[in-house]
């Protein structure tokens, strides 16, 4: 994923929003980028996504954080990337983030404020290959939901998408901390015609806080390349014979394995992480197919941070999916 950012050199003439206005101007201006999603996303014969207002706040949240620290663009000074960042929040589904920022030496008025989301947007829509990592996170056709972070002062505006897609619903939800001797269980169940494929368990070590300078010279972000895939364990086949005797079919995949997770009858899975890596952060991704077609859906990015130490702080909270 990467960012845009803008230099706003044209005036929007009208006169600066009040501080006591600003909770209003947020839900309407939000409703504004939503509409703009769907529109695009419409135009392309995709269905639309439903506001989240738990990932909306937790945007909101790095909006703030990003005008403060004078960041821009999907890494603040703590140094943790966006999905980390949303599961931190409480988020437990999968997530892509689009992020823009606009800076004028003014204070914004409404009619700006409309303005650079509208431009924002068009922006995005306007990439072309192999440079469309916003236009991609904005049709992505597995998205369900969509947060819609905002935050302006002092001539500082921010805007981030966090794009959802929801397709797990969580049993047992797994934890924001662990240690290495703990034995964490995910337990969930795939939802919507879904089908578990696959979990992969992304490793790498905790993130470490940097300068605003070094945040916005990071123009993209991805999950970790060292991970493990574990795949779902493959039952065995009974055959009764003609002469009386029972068959067994051990099935197995294509390396020889029979699996490294069970899968009940009605889709619920339980897998244990593994933490074999030793300190640091794990984000596991739970892959998930519909309609036994198409390509594999990343349902989750769930990190989770394994040391000795106190827990990671949780900005705000989110109902279990």
């Amino acid at each position: 994923m990467k960012r845009v950012v803008i230099s706003l050199a044209i005036i929007l003439l009208a006169s600066p929003l009040a501080h006591s206005d600003m909770d209003a101007t947020r839900v309407t201006l939000r409703d504004h980028v939503l509409k703009l999603i769907n529109r695009d996303r419409q135009l392309y014969g995709l269905p639309p996504v439903q506001l989240d207002l738990d990932a909306s706040a937790a945007g909101d949240q790095y909006c703030r954080e990003q005008i403060r620290t004078g960041t821009n663009g999907h890494y603040g000074i703590d140094g943790i990337p966006p999905y980390m960042r949303y599961s931190l929040a409480g988020g437990n589904d999968g997530v892509s983030e689009n992020a823009a920022a606009w800076s004028a030496t003014y204070a914004f008025s409404d009619r700006a404020l409309y303005e650079m989301a509208r431009r924002s947007e068009d922006a995005m829509m306007g990439e072309t290959a192999p440079n469309d990592g916003h236009k991609k996170t904005i049709l992505d056709p597995h998205a369900t939901h969509v947060g819609i972070g905002l935050a302006w002062e002092r001539g500082e505006f921010r805007l981030v998408h966090e794009f959802v897609r929801r397709y797990v619903k969580w049993a047992r939800p797994l934890p924001r901390h662990a240690n290495l001797a703990d034995t964490v269980i995910a337990s969930a169940r795939p939802l919507d015609n879904a089908k578990v494929e696959a979990i992969s368990v992304h490793f790498e070590k905790a993130p470490q806080a940097m300068p605003a300078t070094v945040a916005n010279s990071i123009d993209s972000y991805s999950l970790p390349s060292n991970r493990k895939d574990y795949l779902p364990r493959l039952r065995q086949d009974y055959s009764r014979q003609a002469n009386g005797t029972i068959e067994i079919v051990r099935r197995e995949y294509s390396d020889g394995r029979r699996g490294d997770f069970y899968v009940g009858k009605d889709g619920e899975f339980s897998f244990t992480i593994p933490f074999t890596e030793g300190p640091g952060v794990y984000t596991v991704v739970v892959w998930v197919r519909r309609g036994g077609t198409g390509v594999p859906i990343a349902a989750s990015n769930v990190s989770i941070r394994v040391d000795g130490t106190a827990a990671m702080p949780v900005r705000a909270s989110a109902a279990s999916r």
